[in-house]
């Protein structure tokens, strides 16, 4: 009898030791809209990613999910909901919920296709030359759900874009472009090449940066709070910096437009964050 109360104990001890100490620890929820296509139709490649880091760093088979979300309201939902660990955002749902989410940025993004280094402030209409030109005026942009980010970041702190502009949200940069062409918007926001292929348009020639932003930071790996431990923080930041030069990896980053993952530029986000705050 008495050896049965121990071994009782003893497994319980184990089982309690081997819980997880959040149920979605080691969930993602990814937030990058120049990937495209939606929760759907990302799914496979989202599994595989997991797949390969539980095969990478131990963890158990099948122990984490994942989620692609294409719009602000749609990710914050999944994260109340489903409580996840892991996540690769955007900056501006990083910047705008690191403190409510207690956000720690452990790696970040380095892809050509999904990273913008600069946002200009792009208009055609040529009475246009100055951010005062455009009070009132309408901005098609795909931050429209993000008007801090655009006053802090894109606008360097000129003004206030909530106030300054007519915002609307539009799902893909194209739209906002053809809006401006067409007339049907006097603004609106692209990255260096989107705006390079906006010039390419029929009618985009005459589109003109009057606003360019400083150096942004690139999209960032985070953690929520204490959801993982340190061992695994440390064992997923080295699974994520070898992945895409290995040969299983590879092709999983090749397929999300992943170049690599690198440490975090401390001093770049960190001088953002400040802008951010203040």
């Amino acid at each position: 009898m008495r050896l049965r109360i121990i071994l009782s104990l003893i497994i319980a001890a184990v089982l309690l030791s081997t819980a997880p100490a959040f149920p979605g620890e080691k969930d993602i929820v990814i937030f990058v809209t120049r990937m495209g296509g939606d929760s759907a139709s990302a799914q496979p490649y989202i599994d595989k990613f997991l797949r390969y880091v539980e095969s990478t760093t131990g963890w158990p088979a099948d122990s984490a999910k994942g989620s692609f979300q294409m719009t602000k309201d749609k990710a914050q939902a999944f994260v109340a909901s489903d409580e996840p660990g892991i996540g690769i955002m955007d900056p501006p749902l990083y910047f705008e919920f690191r403190k409510a989410w207690k956000l720690q940025a452990i790696l970040q993004v380095e892809s050509k296709d999904l990273v913008s280094e600069r946002l200009h402030i792009v208009v055609k209409d040529p009475a246009f030359n100055s951010l005062a030109d455009l009070k009132g005026k309408r901005l098609w942009t795909t931050l429209a759900d993000f008007p801090k980010y655009v006053s802090k970041i894109v606008l360097n702190d000129q003004a206030d874009a909530a106030a300054h502009f007519d915002l609307k949200k539009v799902g893909q940069a194209l739209k906002g472009v053809r809006g401006v062409i067409r007339g049907d918007c006097e603004a609106t926001i692209l990255d260096d090449e989107q705006f390079a292929e906006a010039k390419k348009i029929t009618g985009g020639q005459d589109l003109r940066a009057i606003v360019s932003s400083r150096q942004l930071p690139p999209i960032p790996v985070v953690v929520f709070g204490a959801a993982l431990s340190a061992a695994d923080k440390k064992t997923l930041v080295s699974t994520l910096t070898r992945m895409c030069g290995a040969d299983k990896g590879r092709e999983i980053c090749e397929e999300m437009h992943i170049g690599r993952f690198t440490p975090v530029n401390l001093s770049l986000f960190s001088e953002i964050q400040k802008r951010y705050d203040e």
